[in-house]
């Protein structure tokens, strides 16, 4: 009985299946089914985009109306150009050139003269020393970009990128693509949990933390919303926490 209903249960399947597929109008429904959930179609003398929603459960679609249907092709499931515009889901790329326009890898792009993170031009990015880094650091021979943001460095030659969100170089403190401005980078000392002090300042990413003592600060975690605590006090990224809002392991580590 039991191998009866799995084999029913098989056929009723495959009849879904076979009825996606041979009804007009479902393609969207048999793409999601099929995992493909972002796509173009040229149908009736117009392009459309399609881009699936696990959460809904629905397709958003949006009718390109600029777009050539007679030129249109797509590039991968996100990009697709005609004679004269590339797309990025169902948006214009500006200044793209779709004749010589290629998908890198990680949200960058490139066409015959210039580079693209996502669809913003990389602004003075040089094409033929460009190399990406990895977590949306790139760089060329003249400077550091953090994702489409061009970092214009201290010092070109001890950049370091520490993560997605901070890097450094002998003169300077970067956080989320711009300089820290008053930052003594003599005493800078970089730790976890997105937090780092110099002799006047603990920061916790482009923040200080207000009140913090650089001298006794330590940090618990190297995680974002990390606990950290001076001599006297604990902090939760930049906020000063009482023992009261704690857990017990939080107790202990804060001296409650």
């Amino acid at each position: 009985m039991k191998h009866r209903k799995v084999l029913i249960i098989a056929l009723t399947l495959m009849l879904m299946g076979l009825a996606l597929i041979i009804s007009p109008g479902c393609t969207s429904t048999l793409k999601a089914v099929t995992g493909t959930y972002s796509y173009y179609e040229v149908t009736d003398g117009k392009v459309t985009y399609f881009r699936w929603n696990p959460m809904s459960m629905r397709y958003h679609t949006k009718v390109l109306e600029e777009a050539d249907p007679d030129t249109f092709e797509a590039i991968d499931s996100e990009h697709g150009k005609d004679a004269t515009t590339v797309y990025q889901w169902d948006v214009p790329i500006l200044h793209a050139d779709p004749a010589t326009f290629k998908r890198l890898r990680k949200s960058y792009a490139k066409d015959a003269t210039q580079i693209f993170y996502g669809r913003t031009r990389l602004d003075g990015a040089d094409l033929a020393t460009f190399e990406r880094l990895g977590d949306g650091w790139s760089r060329d021979a003249d400077d550091f970009y953090s994702g489409s943001k061009r970092l214009e460095v201290c010092d070109i030659n001890t950049f370091e990128p520490l993560s997605m969100w901070r890097a450094v170089d002998s003169q300077c403190y970067y956080v989320k693509s711009k300089r820290l401005e008053n930052v003594d980078r003599e005493s800078l000392e970089i730790l976890g949990g997105v937090f780092a002090k110099d002799r006047a300042h603990v920061y916790w990413l482009q923040h200080i933390v207000d009140g913090a003592d650089p001298a006794t600060f330590e940090v618990k975690e190297d995680r974002m919303q990390s606990l950290a605590r001076d001599a006297t006090q604990c902090f939760i990224g930049p906020r000063l926490v009482t023992c009261d809002e704690l857990t017990p392991r939080g107790h202990e580590y804060c001296r409650c």
